[in-house]
C-alpha cells in the first residue's frame, strides 16, 4: 500500500499583491511528489509576511500557519480512515468550503433514495419505496445519518438485525436488512465505502406466518353491531374483503361498473391488480354481496392507517386473540376457499397471484379438515 505523503510550505507573493498592499497567503503542498497549490483564507503583507517567518519569535501568523497544519493533519488521519487517498482536490475542497466534507451515511442514504425515487410509477412501486425510507429510518436510530459511512461495521448492521428482532417477526426483520445491504453495495459499488459490513452475515429467507380468521370469527364480527357508525362502516369493509380477497388498494379505487354479474347471478371483478399489474378474477361471496347491495355498490372507503386502527378495535370488542388488519381479510379468503377443496389454481386466478408458488403460503388446512380428511380416507 503506498504512503500518501504531503510536504507543507507557505508563500506570500508580492506579484499577486492587491491595492491595498496585500497579498493571499498560499500554501504549497508536495503530495506524492506531485505538487499543488491551495490559497488560504488570509492576506498578508509579502513583506511583513517574510519578516515574521524568518523572526524567532512568536506570532500571530505563526500560530496561524501552525493550525493550518494541524488542521492538514488532521483531514489526513481522517481520509485514512475512511480508506480514502490524500489528494490535492480533497485538500482545495476543505479550504475552499471552510471544512473537509466528509461522505456520511445520510448522504449514502439520500443518494440512492434520490435514484430509487425517480423509478417509482416505473418499476418499483411507492408502497416499495416506502419500505426503503422505513428501514432508513429505523437504520438511523442505530447510527445517526451525520456518522461517516467508515462507521458502518458489521457490529452496527447486526446491532440494527438484533434490535428490529426484538418487535418484529424473523421475515420482516430480514427484509429491512435486505434494503439496507443494497445501499450498502450501491456505496460499495460507487467507491464510498472499502469494506463491506454484511461480509459474513447471511439473511435467510423464511416464510412469513399467514394471519387469517376461522369462518367462525368471520361470522362474530359479521353478525356484531358495534354501536358506532364509523366501526360498523369498518366491519362492513373487512367483512366485503374476506368475501372477495380483494386488498386494500384494490378494494379501494373500486366504483359500481367494475361489478359483473354471470349468468347464474354471482357477482365477480374482473380487473388487474393495483400492485402489480396481474389480471385476476374475484368471485364474491354472498355475504360480500350483501355488502354491496347495503351501499348501493359504492364501499364507504376510508384510509388504510385508520381501517387497521378501527380493526383493532372491533378484535377486542369480539375477543378475538389474533392480529387483525386490512390484509388479514385477503389470507381469510384465500384460506377459506383452500378449505373448502378449491384447487390451488383457482384461487391464484381469484387473488391475482402471476404463480401457484405464491399461493401456495395461504395453504393452511385447518384442524377439523385434516381430522375429517383421514376419517373419510380410512374409516369406513
Amino acid at each position: 500500500m503506498t504512503r500518501n505523503t504531503a510536504n507543507v510550505s507557505f508563500y506570500c507573493r508580492e506579484s499577486k499583491k492587491n491595492k491595498d498592499g496585500m497579498a493571499p497567503i498560499e500554501m504549497s503542498l508536495v503530495i506524492n511528489g506531485k505538487r499543488c497549490y491551495v490559497q488560504l483564507p488570509r492576506k498578508e503583507v509579502p513583506m511583513q509576511f517574510k519578516r515574521d517567518l524568518s523572526s524567532k519569535k512568536n506570532s500571530d501568523l505563526k500560530d496561524y500557519l501552525a493550525s493550518v497544519r494541524t488542521r492538514l493533519n488532521e483531514i489526513e488521519t481522517a481520509l485514512l480512515r475512511d480508506g480514502q487517498a490524500l489528494t490535492a482536490e480533497c485538500l482545495k475542497e476543505y479550504f475552499k468550503t471552510g471544512g473537509f466534507i466528509l461522505y456520511t451515511v445520510g448522504d449514502l442514504f439520500s443518494d440512492y433514495m434520490k435514484i430509487l425515487a425517480k423509478r417509482v410509477g416505473r418499476d418499483i412501486t411507492p408502497k416499495t419505496y416506502r419500505k426503503y425510507e422505513i428501514a432508513r429510518d429505523k437504520f438511523f436510530k442505530i447510527l445517526p445519518p451525520s456518522e461517516p459511512v467508515s462507521a458502518i461495521s458489521k457490529a452496527v448492521i447486526l446491532d440494527y438485525q438484533a434490535s428490529m428482532n426484538t418487535y418484529l417477526d424473523y421475515v420482516t426483520t430480514n427484509g429491512y436488512c435486505q434494503r439496507v445491504k443494497t445501499i450498502v453495495q450501491f456505496g460499495i459499488d460507487n467507491g464510498k465505502i472499502k469494506v463491506n459490513p454484511f461480509m459474513g452475515i447471511r439473511l435467510r429467507k423464511g416464510e412469513k406466518s399467514v394471519q387469517f380468521l376461522t369462518e367462525e370469527e368471520v361470522e362474530k364480527i359479521r353478525t356484531t353491531d358495534f354501536h358506532n357508525e364509523s366501526l360498523n362502516r369498518v366491519r362492513d369493509l373487512f367483512v366485503f374483503q374476506a368475501a372477495s380477497g380483494l386488498s386494500y388498494t384494490d378494494m379501494a379505487k373500486l366504483v359500481p361498473t367494475d361489478y359483473q354479474r354471470a349468468p347464474n347471478g354471482q357477482y365477480y371483478i374482473h380487473d388487474k391488480r393495483n400492485k402489480t399489474g396481474v389480471f385476476y378474477t374475484a368471485v364474491i361471496l354472498d355475504e360480500g354481496v350483501e355488502i354491496l347491495k347495503k351501499y348501493n355498490f359504492k364501499l364507504p372507503i376510508l384510509g388504510n392507517h385508520k381501517l387497521n386502527v378501527y380493526l383493532k378495535t372491533i378484535r377486542d370488542i369480539c375477543g378475538i386473540d389474533k392480529p387483525i388488519f386490512s390484509h388479514v381479510a385477503r389470507h381469510t379468503y384465500a384460506t377459506r376457499c383452500l378449505n373448502r377443496g378449491i384447487r390451488l389454481e383457482v384461487v391464484a386466478k381469484l387473488l391475482g397471484h402471476s404463480t401457484t408458488r405464491i399461493t401456495q403460503h395461504y395453504a393452511k388446512l385447518l384442524k377439523g379438515n385434516i381430522l375429517s380428511e383421514v376419517q373419510e380416507a380410512f374409516i369406513k
